[in-house]
């Protein structure tokens, strides 16, 4: 049984409690035993958030999930109900632990939460590490639409009016460390930078983690304002030399509207694997080369494309969430068992694929997107990044930031395709999603060097 079925389907609803989950704070870990005998450790963490609620978060670290939010919390007494939609965790205090249910699909597994310093990770070589050379100073930030976002701000000791970046997430309930895979990217690029003399801030995604907010019904929009929040936050403070933008995947095209409309408050931008192209574009080449990652042939590629783009069409041409979830259904229903067979076999049937990502906001945002408008507007010297084996942002991406931004008049403009490659910038062979967690760097050196050599220089 899989436990974590969709971490993006997860919405957080902005409610103060008091008792169990205020009470007792930190992580809860046990054991949750299946009929066929495998086990997974299960945990919870009870915090609090960046406006001071008390909230909790869920982790399976047996499959590699950390910080997935709960949609809910009900308390009563001694006994409190967290509702992750896939599942429901119902946990009563004993005295020194939890007595706990798991229940998920019409099933019921019992299970002992104890106390542990923390959910056990896998330590990457580059994972930062004790001491350092910078203090690192939590955040509240007040971001759009009521949304409180929690933050780290590095600033390295010893050093006058350091330039200051702002690290910008790509897609999916993002942390501050944009962790993936057990890999920090952020805290690894943060660390990196910081020991540079550079002050990095970093932030949750609103709805995840520490901040505030519906991740779930969340659009580029309120990214884009959160992100303008954290701006102004930043620019506040005298004590920072230049500002730049510092994004990844998604990341980037956010930076870019960020830039594009604030010219005065944003002195530099990098693109890490930035989206260049338009959303269907972008996403239909991602498609393309998934497919071929899972085995299929070229005719059968060709095969399942047609079926892809059929589904963007429909998702772009239906603006009411259940009329498009209806019409996706029923295209589905009617395709020959055949290519019903095929999506099943090369997974096309997940990710952006998928219902769950169909009925999100986010998603129809993002197909209809053109972010070439964004950087045609950006003036700010710009340093344009991508890895040669990307599979999810291919370097086809980075021609086209680095065109509108020379269509706009921006001669400011540095790039690279580095060899060998993927999305998260790792040393990789094939660059497919699944060598991530078998790669143990997390960002390559000569990635760390050169986005501190242009941040240092400006």
């Amino acid at each position: 049984m899989k436990l974590l079925i969709s971490i993006l389907l997860l919405a957080v609803q902005s409610l103060a409690h008091a008792g169990v989950v205020k009470d007792h704070p930190g992580h809860w870990m046990g054991d949750l035993k299946l009929p066929d005998g495998q086990v997974f450790k299960n945990g919870v963490e009870f915090f609090r958030r960046a406006d001071g609620s008390a909230w909790a978060s869920f982790a399976s670290p047996d499959q590699g999930g950390y910080d997935v939010p709960v949609k809910s919390i009900d308390e009563k007494g001694d006994t409190v109900a967290l509702q992750l939609g896939f599942a429901t965790m119902t946990m009563t205090w004993m005295h020194d632990h939890f007595k706990a249910e798991w229940k998920q699909g019409g099933t019921t597994f019992p299970l002992e939460l104890k106390r542990v310093a923390a959910f056990p990770k896998k330590l990457r070589p580059q994972t930062p590490v004790a001491p350092f050379p910078y203090t690192d100073e939590a955040l509240s930030i007040p971001g759009a639409n009521g949304v409180v976002l929690g933050a780290t701000l590095s600033i390295p000791k010893g050093v006058v009016k350091p330039n200051v970046v702002i690290l910008v997430h790509g897609s999916g309930p993002a942390t501050r460390d944009e962790e993936n895979e057990g890999h920090r990217t952020f805290a690894v690029l943060a660390d990196h930078l910081a020991r540079q003399g550079i002050a990095v801030l970093r932030y949750d995604k609103r709805g995840i983690a520490r901040s505030t907010g519906d991740y779930e019904n969340h659009t580029q929009v309120e990214l884009a304002d959160d992100l303008s929040a954290v701006v102004r936050a930043i620019k506040a403070r005298p004590q920072f030399g230049r500002l730049g933008l510092i994004g990844h995947s998604e990341g980037p095209m956010i930076a870019a509207t960020v830039a594009a409309r604030e010219p005065a408050s944003v002195d530099f931008l990098v693109s890490m694997a930035g989206v260049g192209l338009p959303g269907l574009d972008m996403i239909l080449l991602q498609d393309r080369l998934g497919a071929r990652d899972n085995g299929a042939s070229p005719e059968e590629v060709n095969q399942l494309m047609v079926y892809v783009r059929h589904f963007y069409e429909i998702v772009i041409a239906q603006a009411d969430k259940d009329v498009r979830i209806a019409a996706l259904k029923s295209m589905q229903a009617a395709l020959p068992e055949a290519d019903k067979a095929l999506i099943a076999k090369y997974k096309m049937n997940e990710g952006s694929l998928s219902l769950e990502s169909a009925a999100q906001p986010s998603s129809r945002v993002l197909l209809m997107a053109n972010p070439q408008a964004d950087w045609r507007a950006v003036r700010c010297p710009v340093l344009v990044l991508n890895g040669s084996v990307d599979h999810q942002v291919p370097p086809e991406s980075l021609a086209g930031i680095v065109a509108s931004l020379h269509e706009g008049g921006n001669k400011k403009v540095e790039s690279a395709v580095i060899p060998s490659l993927n999305h998260l910038f790792q040393t990789a062979k094939s660059g497919a999603e699944d060598e991530y967690a078998a790669i143990d760097e997390t960002i390559a050196p000569v990635v760390l060097q050169r986005i501190a050599a242009f941040t240092r220089k400006q």
